[in-house]
């Protein structure tokens, strides 16, 4: 059961990064075809909200947060039983 919990997230961290770079891919290729942007919300805000991506480029942040959050907790669990099993 753990390690089918480890792998899904490490399949949803490497979805995230996969989804991530792709968003930023797309972002580095419409950049010069931006006509003007102001500067609070500057040029990667303004880029999200021309091609519509904010849903796909929010995902992939929450997926790579998810991802991370699982492996670290079912890492912290494994160290967790090794000592326990240690002190036995």
């Amino acid at each position: 059961m753990n390690k089918n919990i480890t792998r899904f997230g490490y399949f949803l961290f490497l979805n995230g990064i996969i989804l991530f770079g792709i968003m930023h891919l797309a972002i580095s290729l419409y950049i010069p075809n931006l006509s003007g942007w102001s500067v609070p919300p500057g040029k990667l805000a303004i880029v999200l909200g021309e091609i519509i991506s904010w849903v796909p480029y929010t995902l992939s942040i929450i997926l790579l947060i998810t991802g991370s959050l699982i492996i670290v907790r079912e890492l912290y669990q494994i160290s967790q039983r090794e000592r326990n099993s240690s002190k036995k």
